[in-house]
């Protein structure tokens, strides 16, 4: 009878269902509700400025996934640029990537002083948000130049990964910076806005270089020229 009962109790252990990790259950609906984000962002951009408070996380995740993503790629065309030396991955991401989003950032700062100052005065929350929410096509165009790279075919890769950072860096800020102040109808006219971006960030990145320039910063900016 004892025995009966260890059998049963313990084809009761097998047959009970294991709890599910709390861990893995919360990165697998974090990972879905970014999915269902990146792809109404691919398919609509600007819906970003309809939710930006309720999108914020997704959009930062965008943004450094994008960071990520051309870092990688940087480092792949360096690796094929320096093939007899090439850099060490970690410490060249870390730096690279830090370069890299601090530049995004100086793109958000630019374009929140612009719409704070002659704008409808968003947060820099809103910045972000409805920046970051534009980031699903180049995230995809930069995989791809990783995957071209990857397949040595560096020179589609490279053409795509230079068309991504002019097109991140200096025609997307401009277009969030338009949307914006057409949004507005007290603020500054959309042209003005234009060359006020244009004055605002060149100046912060002057400022940048000069307090951060060092042989990393310079060398960075190398591996981007190398780009054009």
């Amino acid at each position: 009878m004892e025995e009966l009962l260890l059998n049963t109790e313990s084809v009761a252990s097998r047959t009970r269902p294991a709890k599910p990790n709390v861990h893995i259950e919360n990165i697998k609906s974090k990972t879905k509700i970014y999915s269902a984000y990146f792809i109404q962002q691919l398919k609509k951009p600007s819906h970003s400025h309809i939710h930006v408070e309720s999108e914020f996380r997704s959009s930062l995740a965008s943004i450094i996934l994008f960071t990520a993503l051309v870092t990688i790629s940087l480092f792949l065309f360096s690796k094929d640029l320096y093939w007899n030396n090439p850099p060490h991955f970690l410490s060249f991401f870390m730096e690279s990537f830090l370069l890299t989003f601090l530049l995004i950032g100086l793109v958000i700062l630019s374009t929140f002083l612009i719409s704070n100052f002659f704008g409808p005065q968003h947060s820099f929350k809103v910045i972000i948000s409805f920046y970051g929410g534009q980031l699903s096509a180049p995230i995809i165009l930069v995989s791809a130049s990783i995957f071209l790279m990857l397949v040595e075919s560096f020179i589609y890769g490279n053409a795509i990964l230079t068309i991504c950072i002019i097109f991140s860096l200096f025609i997307l800020p401009l277009y969030v910076m338009t949307f914006l102040l057409a949004k507005s109808h007290s603020g500054v006219d959309p042209l003005y806005g234009f060359i006020l971006y244009i004055a605002t960030f060149t100046i912060l990145l002057i400022i940048f270089v000069t307090i951060v320039g060092n042989s990393k910063i310079v060398e960075y900016f190398n591996h981007m020229s190398l780009l054009f």
